[in-house]
Order: structure tokens, then sequence, then C-alpha cells
């Protein structure tokens, strides 16, 4: 029997944190699920990098993971982010998620110390030997310092390890490579950026996992849903006319000259919609006031603020 190739828009959740501890607030983190879910999600991945899974402990990876697929009841898929380091860790996480009842897991290549392609094939290997769901390979070599070949990630899929891959590369054209060394159409390709998706999801792209959707997640299905329905230039000109009035946040340093401080702005924005997800773990600083101003006057311009 084929299997069902996975697609659609699926957003990363961020995780609400509180307090001087920086637990995790549940009922925000069910509030956000809930707007994802009313804005057309396909499905929704806890514990990303977007959720700030390097801050977490195995606990809360566990926990979060647990209660987000819990919540979600079936709503719409739940790809439980269950990266780690240390392989054993990683098959702890994704046997975990796969007896909660997740749909899937998304792993993340190892970060740091970084295996070669041998090792990371047998990361991946070692954990498809634990699991029965669908395995999707997260490649983010500019967070993770860790770049996969689409050899590799051809390979890895040919010998049935992963069903599918979220790829943050920049070069959409390594999709095609990837297409033509697979043995057959059934791999699934995520983009996994946000500077080309009317172009990705036209050409090669099944799906589309996007930390900035999260944010505007109406706006991103509706370029999915323009692409999906052969309507490459219509999303071109709503990406330009519509998109690009916060795009720019993501891609652009700040007035002090510093990197775009996507996160922050992304748990600041939703909490300017009304879901109080609080600020980002530290070490990463809040919002410099300068964005705060032109994210708070772009959110009154889509009449998305909540905050009087």
């Amino acid at each position: 029997m084929k299997k069902q190739k996975l697609g659609g828009v699926v957003f990363p959740l961020v995780t609400p944190f509180c307090g001087e501890d920086e637990h995790v607030n549940y009922p925000a983190l069910d509030k956000l699920i809930d707007f994802l879910i009313e804005n057309g999600a396909t499905g929704v991945i806890p514990c990303g990098s977007t959720g700030e899974l390097v801050s977490m402990t195995l606990e809360e990876q566990l926990e979060i993971n647990r209660h987000t697929i819990e919540y979600v009841n079936h709503r719409c898929k739940v790809y439980a982010c269950t990266g780690a380091y240390r392989t054993s860790d990683a098959i702890l996480l994704s046997k975990a998620a796969e007896e909660a009842g997740a749909d899937g897991v998304m792993v993340v290549t190892p970060w740091y110390i970084t295996p070669n392609e041998e090792e990371a094939y047998d990361h991946y290997k070692a954990i498809r030997a634990e699991l029965s769901v669908p395995l999707i390979l997260y490649h983010n070599p500019y967070l993770t310092g860790c770049w996969l070949s689409e050899k590799l990630i051809a390979r890895l899929y040919n010998d049935g390890i992963i069903d599918a891959i979220k790829d943050s590369a920049h070069d959409i054209y390594r999709h095609q490579n990837m297409r033509a060394l697979c043995k057959d159409d059934g791999f699934s390709i995520f983009y996994g950026y946000d500077n080309l998706p009317a172009e990705a999801l036209t050409m090669y792209a099944d799906g589309w996992i996007t930390g900035v959707g999260t944010l505007f997640p109406a706006e991103t299905v509706h370029v999915y849903d323009l692409c999906k329905a052969g309507k490459p230039l219509e999303a071109r000109d709503y990406i330009m006319t519509v998109c690009r009035k916060y795009m720019h946040f993501f891609n652009e340093p700040t007035q002090e000259g510093l990197p775009s401080p996507w996160l922050a702005i992304i748990k600041e924005g939703l909490t300017m919609r009304g879901i109080p997800i609080g600020l980002p773990r530290r070490p990463i600083h809040p919002l410099p006031d300068s964005v705060r101003a032109e994210l708070t006057a772009v959110m009154r311009d889509f009449g998305y603020y909540k905050l009087g």
C-alpha cells in the first residue's frame, strides 16, 4: 500500500513562558493552538527551533509534546519535534511522541559538535529502527552547523529511513536534486524558509513549515492555496503587496545594526494579537524599542493589535 505524502501548511508552535522561573504557560499554548487551527493549519509542530527547543529540558520536551497531542485531539496533524543531540535522547523523545499519538516526528540534525554524513545517517537509522510513524528530517544548517547533501538525503529516503524533509537551506534548487535522486515520488518536501515560497511551492515542495506563518497564519495559508491552485502569479502579487509589509522584520537588521530578533518578533507579535505568549527564554532579549514600535504599527495596519 502506497504511503500518503505529507504536505500542507504546518506551523511551528512558539512556547509560552512566564514568571521569573520561565515556566511553560499551558493555557496560552492552548490558545495559540486554537488560533492556528482556526486560521487553516494543516498541522503544528511543538518543540522546534521556533519553540526554543535548545532552551528546554528533556522533561519539558516530553510534556509539551504530550500536551500538544492531547489538546489538538486530531483537529490537525501534530508532528512532534523530537530532536536532541544524543541519539539515545532523540529515540526516547520519538518513541514517547509516537506512544502519545503523534502523526509523525520531526528530528533536527545534531548540532554544535556536528556529525559527518555517515554519522548523521546512523543517527537517523537508529531512530527509524524504534519508530513506525513518519519521520521528517529537519535540515537547518544555518542554526545547527550541520549541512547534509542532497545525495545523503535521497539515500536516507531510498533506504526507508526518512519520509520527508523540512529543508531550511536557502537554495530551493536543492529540492530538484533531491527529487531526481529519490527512487520514486513518495518523498515529501517541506519548504522551510520564507524568501521564495511561491517558487518553492509551485515547483518542488509539497508543504510549507514556517515560523513567520505562526504570527501571520491566514496570509501564509492564502499563499499556499494560491500556489497549489496553479496561480503562482497571484501568489507572487499577494506576497509583494501584503506579505512584504511584515517580511522585512525577519530579513533585515535592526536600526542598531543587530541581526533580526525574529523569535522575539513572533512572540511579542502574538501577544499583540491577544495571545499572552511572553518573552523568549534568556539569554535572548525582548525586542528593542525601535522594532517594537514598528511592529506595533504593522499589527495595527492589519487590524490585529489587541492591546488597547
